[in-house]
C-alpha cells in the first residue's frame, strides 16, 4: 500500500509584509516558538518603511511585555493635551517607536536564529491558504500564511472619514520646552475638519512634530503643511535648525467596522484585516493581540475556541468604534467637531486608556455616548481643570 506524499513546507510560518504587524508575530514566535520556521516577505529594503508607531499604557498585554519590551524607544510617564477652553495631564505610560528601530530589533532576532529568514526587495504577486506566489513566479508554502501588506490592501467603509497627517522630525537649536509628548494641541486654527498638533520630544534637541486632521477628504498638501509646521512651530517654543526626516500618512476612519476576520488561511492581518483602532488609527493593541494567539496556539488549533473568543471580543470593539466615526465625520463639523473632541478628553484617564486599547467597557460606552456629550442637556457644564503634570 502507498502512501500520499505530503506537500512540501517552505516554513511554518509565511509572513507577507515587514510592517509591525507581522514584525510584532515574528516576535512572538521567536521566543514562545523557537523550534518554529518563519520566512518573512518584504517588498522594500527595509522593515517598516517609514513610520513612528505610538502606544498608551493598556495597548500592550502584560503577557506579551516579555517579547515585546525591545520595541519601547521611547518612554514618557504620560501626555499633555491643550484645547481651546481647557487643557489637561494624561498619567499612564507613553511610548513610540521608529522604523529604524524596528527593522534593528528584527534583524537581530532574525540573525540569531537559523529558522528565521528574512527576504527583503521581495515582490508578492499572490496570497493563497498556504501558498504564496512571489512576482518572479516561484511559490512558497507555509502551514500558516499571514497577509499583513498594508492599508491599500483593506478597504473603506462609506461614510467615515480620514486621519491624515505631515510629520517633521526636526533638529532644534535650541533644548524644547517640553520633555513629555503633547498628544494634542487643536489651538492651532481650524481647518478641514479638527486639526490639531502632535509633539514627541525624542530628545532635547529633536522633536517630531505633526500636523493633523480629522477630515472628510483624503486630499493632502504636504508642502503646504510641512510650510505652516515650520511657521508655526515657534509658538510651541521650537527653534528648529534643519528637518530630518518627514512622514506622511493618509489613514482610513471607517464608518462601519473593517474587522470581519475569517477562520480560516490566509489570515489576513494588520490595517488591512482592520486589526486596528477605527477610532484612533492606532494598532498596537489589536496586532499584539493577534501576534499573542499566534505564538500560543498550536497550528493545527489556530481558528479554535480561543481564536473565536479573541476575534469576537475585538469584533464588538471595533463596531462601536466605528459607529463613533460616523457620528463625528456625517453629523459632527466645524468646531462642533473640536468641541466633541475635547469633551472626550474631559473623561477619565483611566477610560482613555481603555478606549485606546480596545477595552472599553458598558460603562465606558455610556459616559463616552451620554455623559455630559454635546447632545445631552449637561453637555457643556464640564470644564476641565490643568493638572500639574508629575
Amino acid at each position: 500500500m502507498t502512501t500520499q506524499e505530503q506537500p512540501r513546507v517552505d516554513a511554518d510560518y509565511l509572513l507577507v509584509g515587514g510592517g509591525l504587524q507581522n514584525a510584532l508575530i515574528l516576535l512572538a514566535l521567536a521566543q514562545r516558538r523557537p523550534d518554529a520556521s518563519i520566512i518573512l516577505l518584504e517588498r522594500d529594503a527595509g522593515i517598516g518603511g517609514n513610520h513612528i508607531w505610538s502606544f498608551q499604557a493598556r495597548d500592550l498585554p502584560a503577557s506579551a511585555f516579555a517579547w515585546a519590551s525591545p520595541l519601547i524607544e521611547y518612554e514618557w510617564p504620560g501626555y499633555q493635551l491643550f484645547f481651546k477652553e481647557s487643557s489637561r495631564w494624561v498619567k499612564g505610560a507613553y511610548r513610540s517607536l521608529s522604523s529604524e528601530h524596528l527593522d534593528r530589533v528584527v534583524r537581530a532576532v532574525a540573525d540569531a536564529s537559523p529558522r528565521i529568514e528574512l527576504r527583503r526587495e521581495t515582490d508578492v504577486r499572490r496570497v493563497q491558504a498556504e501558498e504564496v506566489e512571489l512576482a518572479d513566479g516561484s511559490r512558497l508554502r507555509g502551514r500558516v500564511v499571514i497577509d499583513a501588506r498594508g492599508p491599500e490592501q483593506g478597504g473603506h467603509s462609506p461614510g467615515g472619514g480620514y486621519q491624515k497627517f505631515v510629520g517633521l522630525e526636526c533638529r532644534l537649536s535650541r533644548a524644547a520646552p517640553t520633555t513629555v509628548p503633547i498628544l494634542m494641541d487643536s489651538r492651532c486654527q481650524q481647518r478641514d475638519g479638527f486639526r490639531f498638533f502632535y509633539i514627541l520630544p525624542f530628545a532635547a534637541d529633536r522633536v517630531l512634530i505633526e500636523d493633523t486632521y480629522f477630515s472628510n477628504r483624503p486630499d493632502l498638501d504636504v508642502d503646504a503643511i510641512s510650510a505652516a509646521i515650520l511657521a508655526e512651530a515657534p509658538a510651541f517654543g521650537l527653534e528648529i535648525d534643519a528637518v530630518l526626516r518627514t512622514e506622511v500618512g493618509v489613514l482610513p476612519m471607517p464608518a462601519l467596522s473593517t474587522f470581519h476576520p475569517k477562520s480560516q488561511a490566509p489570515i489576513v492581518a494588520g490595517y488591512a484585516g482592520g486589526w486596528f483602532n477605527p477610532s484612533t488609527g492606532y494598532s498596537l493593541a489589536a496586532a499584539s493581540r493577534l501576534a499573542e494567539h499566534l505564538s500560543k496556539t498550536p497550528v493545527d488549533d489556530l481558528f479554535g475556541q480561543d481564536w473565536r473568543r479573541l476575534t469576537r471580543y475585538l469584533r464588538f470593539q471595533s463596531i462601536f468604534l466605528a459607529a463613533l466615526n460616523l457620528l463625528m465625520f456625517r453629523w459632527f463639523h466645524g468646531d462642533k467637531r473640536r468641541r466633541l473632541m475635547e469633551r472626550f478628553y474631559l473623561l477619565p484617564d483611566a477610560v482613555i486608556h481603555r478606549f485606546f486599547a480596545m477595552e472599553t467597557t458598558l460603562v465606558d460606552w455610556w459616559r463616552i455616548m451620554y455623559v455630559g456629550a454635546p447632545w445631552t442637556p449637561k453637555g457643556w457644564g464640564r470644564r476641565a481643570r490643568t493638572p500639574e503634570q508629575p
